[in-house]
């Protein structure tokens, strides 16, 4: 692939970073036209291809590392779409929030941001992405708990996790009593905002402590890496979160909403405002389903993920039968119906989404959902393929290879929709 535009990469780190990251090109390779043909995308829009550059440490600015989310939306990506099709103090639209890239992007842009999920903890994730916080409370919470912690037996009081069936499958006893004691003291904490950022340090330590693998997002044993004492590693988290969350601009350059809402259901007009750019980064087919992905870290923080799975769109995660992705569009078609009613004419949806292989068959999951777009209400302006690059950890890891060689071979699509 020869790149038509190479953005240059800046050591220093300021509020467009994240374009530094992003290359934008021609379809210049053989393997991404024969999945263009493939995914009979051929003819339907302009094509180009957009690669991200930069290692994890790299696209992990701000506040994007504070926490593992596995199928993130890439932050450069966000900050081009922002760039480019709003103005600062625009306000932009994100109906399934994720991790809250887009609502961290938008506070580093300048730009207003309302975002919406249906999963309590990426909801909580939004708000405290979003939120600066002092070091020094930070550093003095830390270090409260620090000084109060002790691992805790089962007692009267709620600090099991809740709905994971058969926890001590997931975590050694000691590292239950671990995860208990923290909770204990966390709660105990008064400021709304820090026990938050201490929830999303805790939460970023259960899986990391726990008997499953922090290498991908489906949960296996791993028992090996399972660790007792659940502080140190809180208290690497605290760290990394306090350093980031104080370097976040202040509230009153942007304000950023966050609320639930089922993105499958009309949105209560109380909460929103129109739109100029409206992102929608739904969990692909028969790839993630989040709630799934975060039952551990749920669970710890009094939900059961059970009750989340019902409210998001079905994508049926590990069921690996081609005549479900039917539901899956009928999912995602009512949910972009309702996103163009918060679009401004001549506003765009940015939807970012993927096929899929299974049993070797192409699902051509894009080209099916276009199909049902009302053509009078949204038109596809350009499709963009995001190329992983050789060893990209993203979504595109679990999919199909070639030759038993290591790196992914399908791409996903960034689509221009116009109102």
């Amino acid at each position: 692939m020869s790149n038509l535009i190479e953005i240059e990469r800046k050591s220093n780190m300021h509020s467009d970073v994240g374009g530094n990251y992003l290359s934008i090109g021609a379809i210049n390779s053989e393997n991404i036209r024969a999945q263009i043909r493939e995914a009979g995308l051929k003819g339907i829009a302009p094509l180009e291809a957009w690669t991200v550059q930069g290692s994890n440490r790299d696209l992990a600015y701000s506040t994007h590392g504070v926490f593992r989310f596995f199928g993130k939306f890439p932050p450069p990506i966000a900050n081009h779409l922002i760039s480019n099709y709003t103005r600062k103090g625009d306000a932009v639209l994100d109906p399934m929030c994720g991790s809250g890239t887009t609502g961290v992007e938008c506070l580093l842009l300048g730009r207003n941001a309302v975002l919406f999920d249906v999963n309590p903890l990426s909801l909580m994730l939004a708000r405290v992405k979003t939120r600066h916080i002092e070091k020094s409370l930070l550093e003095s919470a830390a270090q409260y708990i620090k000084q109060a912690y002790k691992p805790l037996g089962r007692s009267k009081d709620a600090y099991d996790p809740i709905g994971l069936r058969n926890p001590e499958h997931w975590f050694l006893p000691e590292t239950i009593q671990s995860l208990r004691g923290l909770k204990k003291i966390i709660e105990t904490e008064m400021r709304p905002d820090v026990r938050e950022a201490l929830l999303v340090a805790f939460a970023g330590t259960v899986r990391r402590v726990s008997r499953a693998t922090t290498q991908q997002g489906r949960l296996f044993l791993d028992a090996e890496t399972a660790i007792n004492d659940a502080l140190p590693t809180f208290l690497k988290r605290m760290e990394k979160l306090s350093a980031a969350l104080s370097t976040l601009p202040k509230r009153g350059r942007s304000l950023i909403r966050i609320y639930k809402n089922d993105s499958r259901k009309p949105f209560d007009r109380k909460y929103h405002e129109s739109t100029n750019l409206l992102i929608l980064h739904p969990p692909y087919f028969n790839a993630y389903r989040y709630s799934s992905v975060n039952s551990l870290e749920l669970s710890w923080l009094d939900h059961a993920h059970g009750d989340v799975a019902p409210q998001e769109v079905r994508e049926f995660f590990k069921v690996g039968k081609p005549e479900k992705v039917e539901f899956y569009l009928q999912d995602m078609a009512a949910a972009i119906e309702n996103a163009a009613a918060l679009v401004r004419p001549g506003g765009v949806i940015a939807l970012m989404i993927g096929d899929t292989v299974l049993r070797g068959e192409h699902i051509c999951v894009l080209k099916n959902l276009l199909g049902k777009i009302k053509k009078e209400t949204l038109s596809v302006e350009k499709i963009a393929l995001r190329v992983p690059r050789y060893t990209e950890a993203t979504w595109v890891a679990s999919q199909r290879r070639k030759e038993g060689r290591l790196g992914a071979t399908l791409c996903d699509y960034v689509v221009i929709l116009r109102k």
